[in-house]
């Protein structure tokens, strides 16, 4: 009787068990199939903080430990409206915004600038109440997946202050795309000079490639030689213009019109090595040598994040962005945004998708698409990533770009006024900066962002390894760069590197983030710091301190020259 009852209670537990499993399936089944309308609340859950990992709480601790509340006090006082935004904002920004970073300093802000949690839920809060479709078709999706597109280049016309009529935004994959497409359509001949800034990035010297197919000259330009190379370009055609003056009598037009020489010169408005900051200017200087005659490419990528770029005075012909150091999210999408006055003289060849109105698959014929922006588009664009990219940029604005810059300027002065303190028992600076810092000046914006790039040394000048730098530092939660990033002519003129050294170091390297670090005793780059709208007093203060504990006050086995 006992055996029979025990089985029967059994037989119930087992039913119990399917039955539950069953309830389950039903109601995970219905969770999936039932028509998704989340609210703000439940995007926010899907989005919830979760738990500090035991990394997380560790890094904590060691923060605290090296924390000065008297440091952060006598540095706010200095510098407290210039610091931070409205009361409590940057504790909301890394408490909310930036919780999946763990408690890491991050430092990379010219890398990628860390994404929002906001720009995450309001997206997803968006796709999830609202369908979008391929903006090619003509159904209702599309129609309001175009509209919003539009809206958006206009908005971000406006944030340059200026309009469509004005300027035309060509979405790209990034700001590398954006400068491809200026050194694949642009006008060069075999008259055409394609002038740069030394210190530009891979992707801007890389348009020399296109210049050199249709046999145009290049220069590379320092700062301290644009001036008088726009001296020389303006008495040069001065020369020109008179001399045909006196052979075809003063007055006469020539019979035959010359064909017209289109020139470049690019520049980047911020270096992304250093953070320094070149003369916006150098624009309508360029533009006024000739009518037409010197165009400006302007790479904004590393100058957007911290600030405002005002088309309406420095009228730059081409400017390339990269929306992810702007705001974290979206990645993979940049612009090109092109002057209206000169997208007539762009070359363009392939075609794709919507670019063209009508085309003949068994002749040339080909009529291309009217609109500036549809014409450089190939293919669909991503909609989804376009839509997002306006939170991203209202985030921006509520923050106020103008706080932002002065906010990481601070900082950034901070960082180099202590780095700077720290001298070896012989008198020797134990760190060196680049850069425009000028501890003297007390507003320097204009010639500085918030990037502090330096090497670290040891008491007989010799560099230190800054792989090793960066591992230390890694192990000790703070996140950077270092290298050239990808910016040669910064590395060829802070180190003196020649011509031989590269062919040198060409035999050696397999790629810019391997082990090879100096060639010849010369170091092949630096460790960047560069921070951002959530960099605060105590992730600054923590790096200092950590570069005193472990490499000025404790000698480690580390690589010297």
């Amino acid at each position: 009787m006992f055996f029979k009852m025990g089985h029967k209670k059994k037989q119930k537990r087992v039913f119990a068990g399917l039955l539950a499993i069953f309830l389950l399936i039903a109601i995970t089944y219905f969770l999936l199939t039932k028509s998704p309308s989340l609210s703000n609340n439940e995007v926010g859950m899907i989005f919830s903080e979760g738990k500090r990992t035991k990394e997380a709480i560790e890094l904590a601790l060691k923060r605290s430990r090296l924390y000065s509340d008297s440091r952060e006090k006598q540095y706010i006082q200095a510098h407290g409206s210039d610091y931070g935004y409205s009361q409590g904002k940057l504790k909301e920004i890394n408490d909310e915004e930036h919780f999946h970073l763990q408690n890491k300093v991050y430092l990379d802000y010219t890398g990628a600038a860390p994404y929002p949690i906001s720009i995450l839920k309001q997206s997803y809060s968006d796709f999830s109440k609202h369908f979008y479709a391929n903006a090619h078709s003509r159904s209702q999706p599309s129609l309001k997946t175009n509209d919003l597109i539009e809206k958006f280049r206009s908005k971000l016309l406006e944030y340059f202050n200026t309009n469509p009529s004005q300027y035309s935004v060509v979405f790209t994959s990034g700001t590398t795309q954006a400068l491809k497409l200026v050194g694949e359509t642009f006008p060069f001949s075999r008259d055409s000079k394609f002038a740069y800034l030394n210190q530009n990035h891979n992707s801007v010297i890389g348009i020399r490639e296109y210049a050199l197919l249709k046999q145009s000259s290049f220069l590379s330009l320092k700062e301290e030689g644009v001036q008088q190379f726009i001296k020389d370009e303006k008495e040069n055609w001065n020369e020109n213009e008179n001399k045909n003056k006196n052979e075809n009598g003063e007055g006469e037009e020539e019979e035959e019109e010359e064909e017209v020489t289109f020139n470049l010169f690019a520049y980047p408005a911020e270096s992304n090595f250093d953070g320094s900051k070149y003369d916006l200017n150098w624009i309508k200087d360029f533009q006024s040598i000739k009518s037409k005659n010197w165009l400006v490419l302007l790479d904004a990528a590393a100058y957007l994040p911290s600030n405002k770029l005002d088309l309406g005075k420095y009228p730059a012909d081409f400017v390339t962005l990269s929306f992810y150091k702007m705001f974290g999210y979206p990645t993979g999408l940049g612009a090109l945004i092109i002057n209206n006055d000169i997208v007539h003289l762009l070359q363009k060849s392939y075609f794709g998708g919507g670019t063209v109105v009508l085309v003949s698959d068994c002749s040339t014929f080909c009529v291309r698409h009217p609109n500036p922006s549809t014409k450089f588009e190939d293919g669909t664009l991503p909609f989804l990533d376009i839509i997002a990219a306006k939170y991203g940029l209202q985030f921006i604005e509520n923050l106020g770009i103008d706080h932002i810059s002065k906010h990481i300027y601070y900082l950034g002065k901070y960082l180099v006024e202590e780095l700077l303190k720290f001298k070896w028992g012989n008198g020797n600076p134990v760190v060196e900066i680049y850069g425009k810092w000028d501890l003297q000046q007390d507003n320097n914006f204009n010639k500085q962002g918030g990037i502090v790039a330096f090497n670290i040394l040891n008491p007989k000048r010799n560099y230190l390894n800054f792989n090793d730098v960066q591992e230390t530092l890694e192990s000790e939660g703070i996140n950077l760069r270092t290298g050239c990033n990808c910016n040669p002519g910064a590395c060829t003129q802070y180190f003196d590197i020649n011509e031989n050294d590269l062919q040198e170091a060409a035999e050696e390297k397999e790629s810019c983030g391997d082990d090879i670090v100096f060639i010849n005793n010369k170091p092949l780059g630096a460790i960047r710091a560069s921070l951002g709208y959530g960099t605060t007093f105590e992730h600054v203060d923590y790096l200092i301190q950590v570069i005193k504990m472990k490499f000025v006050e404790k000698e480690q086995d580390f690589t010297f020259l």
